[in-house]
């Protein structure tokens, strides 16, 4: 067992009642920022049913940054059923003084430029220019100057999920079922507001479709040419049951498939089963994100505590996204729609679903827990469910060319 004592040692304990920790090996690495900065290999030398402190070099931490501890213990030998190297314990902890969001960049950059014709509200900064529908009351244009779109569906409100086995235990997907089709919202008022230091804001209120909860989102075009995107939901005063998630979803051109993301990972996690997948930057594909060992088609693929993803072409053109505070999210090639059954289990494998030359993502505040207590009507633990009257997330959208970046 790993402890990181208030004195910044790191106790090790030795609960094995006959074998003496010397037959392990331990390792360490420090985290800035999601990013390896230092590693090493511990040699432990500890008796059954004792308890060491361990001095770690951990100098280069610095007071900006989010710093991350992990400690891990493998084999030190092949056994009978066990490989050499094979992961018996992990830790993860927080040592530094700040966190992601704590770090701020001053925006020196000029002014935004926009015209209104009419209902067409078309900005530009920078190498980035885009169009606003005031009408529909959405982006419809967002890209690098003379290169394509890679957005082709642009942010919307999005609440459902498909049901997993644990859900049709516990019937989410007829106690819930109002939410999913809440995102077919109806426009109820555009406002572009005063253009500050900050960028040019344009808010966006719609009503809910069957659930008739008002819903705002507030497009902030930013200096640099980002999007930062506010969405707010207030339920006062309503009988509704809970959220499945609270979040929007975008649909990408598929040839955005590179994707590379700080958050908890490799594998797929959520906010009640995440603790074995640490804090990191992870890089994969976006094919690979679907977890195709589920018999049944069903949610799956997501990744919780979330700073930033980013989404790019082989010539390293794309798209970030950074929260202002946690995200969930995932990116696949399926949508929700073709993973979701309807009301009782259709008797499809994963093979049955076929993926589209398409990027779907859900972009969340949160999503509901997994449950599995029993999978036969037990819920969720509370903490991990969204029943909350009042919810709002903030994140900026950026359009990137890694390639030119290095230059």
């Amino acid at each position: 067992k790993f402890t990181l004592k208030e004195n910044g040692k790191l106790e090790i304990k030795n609960k094995y009642f006959y074998t003496n920790l010397n037959n392990f090996t331990f390792e360490w690495e420090l985290l800035k920022n999601g990013e390896n900065i230092a590693s090493d290999i511990l040699n432990i030398d500890v008796e059954p049913s004792s308890s060491k402190l361990i001095s770690l070099p951990l100098d280069k931490i610095e007071e900006k940054g989010e710093y991350f501890l992990n400690v891990f213990a493998y084999t030190k030998n092949a056994g009978a059923l066990i490989p050499k190297h094979h992961e018996l314990a992990r830790a993860q902890f927080n040592v530094g003084k700040q966190t992601y969001f704590t770090q701020t960049e001053l925006n020196h950059q000029k002014k935004i430029k926009y015209t209104q014709k009419g209902d067409v509200l078309s900005f530009e900064a920078a190498n980035i220019e885009g169009v606003f529908n005031l009408k529909e009351g959405k982006l419809t244009s967002y890209h690098l100057k003379n290169k394509k779109e890679i957005i082709e569906s642009f942010p919307t409100p999005y609440f459902w999920r498909a049901p997993t086995d644990n859900d049709f235990g516990n019937q989410m997907q007829e106690k819930l079922a109002v939410w999913k089709n809440a995102h077919q919202a109806q426009i109820t008022g555009v406002t572009v507001g005063k253009q500050t230091d900050n960028g040019l804001p344009i808010e966006v209120k719609m009503q809910l479709k069957d659930v008739e909860v008002s819903y705002a989102v507030e497009y902030l075009l930013l200096n640099s040419g980002a999007i930062k995107v506010t969405a707010s939901m207030d339920m006062k005063d309503k009988e509704l049951p809970e959220l499945p998630r609270f979040g929007m979803r975008l649909e990408l051109a598929g040839l955005y498939d590179g994707l590379s993301y700080y958050g908890r990972g490799p594998w797929e996690n959520y906010s009640d089963r995440n603790t074995s997948s640490f804090l990191g930057v992870f890089k994969a594909k976006v094919a690979d994100q679907f977890t195709w060992e589920y018999i049944r088609p069903q949610e799956n693929g997501y990744k919780t505590d979330v700073r930033w993803l980013k989404l790019l072409n082989n010539a390293g053109e794309g798209i970030e996204f950074t929260g202002a505070q946690p995200l969930g999210f995932s990116a696949l090639n399926v949508s929700t729609e073709s993973l979701d059954p309807g009301k009782t289990k259709n008797q499809r494998h994963t093979t049955d679903v076929h993926p589209q030359d398409k990027v779907f993502l859900h972009l969340d505040y949160k999503q509901r827990g997994l449950g599995g207590d029993n999978s036969w009507g037990a819920l969720p633990h509370k903490p991990y469910r969204l029943l909350d009257t009042k919810y709002t997330y903030s994140y900026t959208i950026s359009l990137i060319n890694e390639k030119d970046d290095e230059k």
